[in-house]
């Protein structure tokens, strides 16, 4: 594995789908919210947990945002903490991006990226075993 330090631009070049997706989460986020506090019922966003009954590995993310905006940093976390770490993550690299025009730029052997995926997939997995055991 090679890590290098490089100058990028300050301005992240996000891709349009991504944009378009965080914006759609909002909205249906801020309706299922609105929803919830005028019809004094939770509205749940999480297709896969209403067919299934189990939640998915994303589950407790809007619950976690909520909780972050309100200042329960601890709270937002105990909801999904693979989530909220790799979200902690993302908010710390583009600080430093805008910030310093610094990134990093990793090459990783074949190998070394197969580990990475594999260990990603098993976060993944035991994150959903907590959020399904542990987050109500």
């Amino acid at each position: 594995m090679k890590i290098d330090v490089v100058q990028v631009s300050r301005r992240p070049q996000w891709p349009l789908w991504a944009v378009i997706l965080v914006l759609v989460w909002l909205a249906i986020a801020g309706a299922a919210v609105y929803l919830s506090l005028h019809l004094d019922q939770v509205v749940s966003l999480c297709l896969f947990k209403r067919l299934t009954h189990v939640p998915c590995p994303t589950c407790g993310f809007t619950r976690g945002v909520l909780c972050m905006l309100s200042g329960r940093l601890s709270r937002a976390w105990r909801y999904n903490p693979l989530l909220f770490s790799v979200l902690a993550l993302f908010i710390a690299v583009t600080g430093i991006r805008i910030i310093f025009a610094r990134g990093l730029r990793i090459r990783l052997t074949r190998i070394e990226r197969i580990i990475a995926w594999l260990s990603a997939a098993g976060l993944l997995a035991a994150n959903w075993v907590y959020v399904i055991f542990y987050v109500h």
